[in-house]
């Protein structure tokens, strides 16, 4: 028998493999929601694949969805009367070098049981790296400029004053009765100018780091989790027939027959 699976084609004699590559074992038998696995070298018992748990299937070879140790865990090794088309007991994982395309799988809880949803979010985080944004260049130029600084100097004047004399004259008095010119030299000075380099002034160049803040933006994905509640059919019918007996108790006059035709209530 072949699986009437659009998805896959699967048929008896086709050898089953884990998402490892680790080999199950053959198929024995063929069923619309799954496929024996029969026992031997690798379970100990026959195992009954849900369909849904099929990563891929091509040329005779099934590729699961969970390696094969996981495989021998989900609970496959009982007859599975209570599969339906939303029955995916394998923990998903995508084999290598394919890509998952089945819906969503569906964990129904019993009893008590409780199961934690994980959400997940995203955020940003952010990671800085040095590099050089610029320079400051220090130059230094040549300027000329007029200056005037004062200077005291000496030089020598002559003074010339006549006082009133009366002696005789005597042997030294060698120039009398001669006609001539006395010189009288005259001394000053004069201003040169030198120049000396000093130093005026000093320039310190310095860094320091100053902080800002820069606002950097990115897209990030988070989960949202919706809980949507399905009541059956028989629950729902339940439901409706709880209520309308609590409409004819309390409308004395009104009679309402049960599934089997017989009166609910009668008026009283």
């Amino acid at each position: 028998m072949e699986s009437t699976d659009s998805q896959w084609s699967i048929q008896e004699g086709d050898e089953v493999y884990g998402a490892d590559g680790d080999k199950l074992g053959t198929i024995v038998e063929v069923q619309p929601l799954y496929f024996v696995v029969e026992k031997g070298l690798f379970f100990p018992t026959d195992y009954f694949i849900p369909l849904s748990a099929v990563a891929t299937s091509d040329g005779g070879k099934v590729y699961l969805r969970v390696t094969k140790d996981d495989a021998l865990t989900q609970g496959w090794d009982t007859d599975p009367t209570n599969y339906d088309e939303a029955a995916a007991i394998a923990t998903a994982t995508a084999p290598v070098g394919t890509t998952d395309t089945t819906t969503p799988e569906t964990t129904r809880l019993e009893g008590t049981d409780t199961i934690r949803v994980p959400v997940h979010e995203e955020e940003l985080t952010a990671v800085k790296r040095p590099r050089q944004i610029g320079e400051v260049g220090i130059e230094k130029d040549v300027v000329e400029e007029q200056r005037t600084i004062e200077v005291p100097v000496t030089e020598e004047r002559v003074r010339v004053q006549r006082r009133a004399v009366d002696r005789p004259a005597d042997a030294s008095d060698t120039t009398a009765f001669l006609e001539g010119t006395i010189a009288v030299p005259i001394q000053g000075e004069d201003v040169q100018l030198q120049k000396q380099t000093r130093v005026a002034e000093e320039v310190e160049i310095g860094k320091e780091a100053v902080q800002r803040t820069e606002q950097a933006t990115g897209t990030v994905r988070r989960e949202e989790v919706r809980v949507r509640e399905r009541t059956t059919v028989e629950a729902t019918e339940a439901a409706r027939r709880d209520a309308l007996r609590d409409i004819v108790r309390s409308t004395p006059d009104l009679t309402v027959a049960d599934d089997a035709g017989e009166p609910e209530n009668r008026a009283r």
